[in-house]
């Protein structure tokens, strides 16, 4: 029986959601469907009433090599309509994007992939020489060189008493195609700067601080039944919503691909998410200059609206 049109009929053209069970015509829904999705699919009242289930899970722990298999397998095997004549794949970075989008915005599409984040560069190394490993490295001591940046002369974090791994410690990130990082902002709203080492493009979408706001209103009003149950649902770096839609209303958005050997940097409270085009490493670090500083006040009066414990002590840092 059908849900929508309550016939039973045409049981060619059911489909069946893959939690509740329940039976919908492909050309009952909204959008209709041609076919039966491959993967598994859902009906919006599962996907509404999911709660907690989304965003990541903790995966394998894999060698370099082992992952670098995997990703590119799946970016072959998943493009492999454009493989030339000897079955190498090669796809613009627009081809990729409009894909990536697609995907997020299908409510029957559901794709895994892996992506190893926050890796912690003094478990793993660091992309960048250190004084430690390669004294006579002339970019050992580099400002640019992400293991000096949060103990810059004008980095507000070097006040900081704790060794806080992520700000002060770069770390480490190797994607795949469709590997993403969702709408946030960083710790106590700093600065970040990321280095994309080598492999394949990173693209970055942001929003400026002054639009911050207005984003968190279009967020709120678009799912409020993921608020309701989750109202720190943006601390939580599960949630995506198309530049596109934030265009439509009046969210200024814009975006950059990061090739490998460029730097990207956020700016306080600068909404920013990005997806990867490939197999690829980077890395990255926070820091904080002194216009940061009414930033990280407004963030600390955030988290304790939330009851979200602080990453440092803001008030120990000025004093």
């Amino acid at each position: 029986l059908c849900e929508i049109c309550h016939q039973a009929s045409d049981e060619e053209s059911m489909l069946l959601c893959d939690e509740c069970d329940r039976g919908f015509h492909l050309y009952c829904l909204e959008p209709p469907l041609k076919s039966i999705p491959k993967s598994d699919w859902y009906c919006m009242d599962c996907l509404r009433s999911s709660g907690g289930d989304y965003g990541f899970e903790d995966g394998k722990e894999r060698s370099l090599p082992n992952f670098q298999k995997i990703a590119n397998g799946f970016k072959q095997k998943w493009f492999h309509e454009l493989a030339d004549e000897k079955g190498h794949v090669h796809v613009a970075e627009d081809q990729i994007e409009k894909e990536f989008w697609r995907l997020i915005e299908s409510p029957y599409d559901d794709v895994s992939v892996e992506y190893g984040a926050d890796l912690h560069s003094s478990r793993h190394g660091s992309g960048f020489p250190t004084p430690e490993r390669q004294p006579l490295d002339p970019y050992a001591n580099c400002g640019w060189n992400l293991n000096n940046v949060s103990i810059l002369p004008k980095s507000l974090l070097t006040y900081v008493r704790n060794d806080v791994s992520g700000m002060m410690q770069p770390w480490l990130y190797v994607g795949m195609v469709f590997s993403t990082f969702c709408w946030h902002t960083e710790d106590h709203f700093t600065y970040s700067i990321n280095y994309n080492h080598w492999g394949d493009t990173k693209t970055w979408y942001g929003i400026p601080s002054s639009d911050a706001d207005k984003f968190e209103a279009l967020m709120r009003t678009s799912t409020p039944e993921l608020f309701e149950e989750n109202p720190d649902l943006l601390f939580h770096l599960t949630t995506l919503m198309s530049p596109a839609h934030l265009q439509r209303h009046k969210v200024k958005t814009v975006y950059c691909h990061q090739r490998a050997g460029e730097f990207v940097m956020t700016f306080p409270r600068a909404y920013h998410a990005g997806f990867n085009q490939g197999f690829n490493f980077a890395e990255a670090v926070n820091l904080a200059l002194h216009d940061w500083l009414p930033y990280g006040r407004q963030c600390v009066q955030q988290y304790a609206t939330f009851s979200k414990q602080p990453v440092f002590s803001h008030a120990e840092l000025l004093l």
